[in-house]
């Protein structure tokens, strides 16, 4: 709305009253489920969708590459790289990025390891293993468990950090934008201690963060590493907002074990803008203003088709 769009809001029923409240939505369609999307593509012809987790969580990504012609800001063949563990982990090390040692058999696993299942579920269902016998048995106790896709990771120690980006092609750079934390659930809690259970992943909340300089400045290469790298696996390249999920562990050295090819979560709490954005800018800048100015800018230049597919 700052830059001058009107704007269409997609959401399950029930929810509506939350966001319309905000005054943030020109126009609000409730659908039971988010693959309704589909039907709805003559109604919201004019309209150019922001990919988020959504996508890559809930969407047949088949049909979404295949059968809906609505632009998609962004690269929409990089939801297809994300919501599949064994790319993600292709396109980081053709990034250059360090990221923690994965194992094809339960029965390699040497060290702690976390079991990651595939798509954007914001850390549900995740679950961690000290050697390979724990982590065997606890396959094993879950029904289905052996045969369900996932990738067996390292579990790396250290602090969790997840920088976000915008990579503009109208403007050729990629900017750091800002730095957040998750809050996860019984991992995070203050009676962890006491408990002996397994600790979970699911997100509950981020919250910011500002990074030492010395790490901000190998964080920013890296996400200019990356973006490379999309350039090569998935042409043109990844425009607009990601995220490298990263642990620093004690010696400061950076692990990037997952990576975000849209606007996250992290990003809500950066409005007006984030320390870095309002740097670069001079003005408030918040990642969803980002993108707006990007499709504004590209209209401009008639460059729209190169950010947009």
């Amino acid at each position: 709305m700052d830059e001058g769009f009107s704007t269409l809001l997609i959401c399950r029923k029930g929810t509506s009253s939350f966001y319309a409240s905000f005054g943030i939505c020109n126009e609000i369609i409730e659908v039971n489920h988010f693959n309704e999307i589909f039907n709805l593509q003559e109604q919201i012809a004019d309209s150019i969708i922001i990919p988020h987790g959504s996508f890559v969580a809930y969407y047949d990504l088949d049909r979404l590459l295949n059968e809906f012609d609505v632009p998609i800001f962004g690269n929409k063949n990089m939801l297809t790289w994300e919501s599949d563990r064994y790319k993600k982990s292709e396109l980081m090390r053709a990034a250059g990025l360090r990221i923690p040692k994965e194992f094809e058999k339960p029965e390699d696993v040497d060290r702690p390891v976390i079991v990651k299942h595939f798509g954007a579920h914001g850390g549900k269902g995740f679950y961690i293993a000290m050697d390979s016998e724990e982590l065997i048995e606890k396959i094993e106790s879950r029904p289905g468990e052996a045969e369900r896709p996932k990738i067996i990771q390292e579990l790396i120690r250290g602090t969790n950090i997840y920088p976000s980006f915008f990579h503009s092609v109208i403007r050729n750079r990629t900017e750091f934008f800002g730095v957040d934390r998750r809050y996860e659930s019984d991992v995070d809690s203050s009676l962890n201690v006491y408990l002996s259970e397994d600790p979970t992943f699911t997100i509950v909340g981020n919250y910011p963060l500002v990074l030492r300089e010395s790490l901000a400045v190998k964080v920013q290469k890296e996400g200019e590493q990356f973006i490379d790298a999309t350039k090569r696996l998935v042409p043109p390249g990844l425009n607009g907002a990601f995220c490298l999920e990263m642990c620093v562990d004690k010696n400061l050295n950076i692990f990037t074990f997952e990576f975000s090819g849209r606007i996250v979560a992290g990003t809500n709490f950066f409005i007006p803008h984030s320390p870095y954005s309002y740097i670069m800018w001079g003005e408030q800048m918040s990642m969803g203003r980002r993108i707006a100015r990007e499709i504004r800018d590209a209209f401009d230049v008639e460059r729209i088709d190169e950010i947009c597919f």
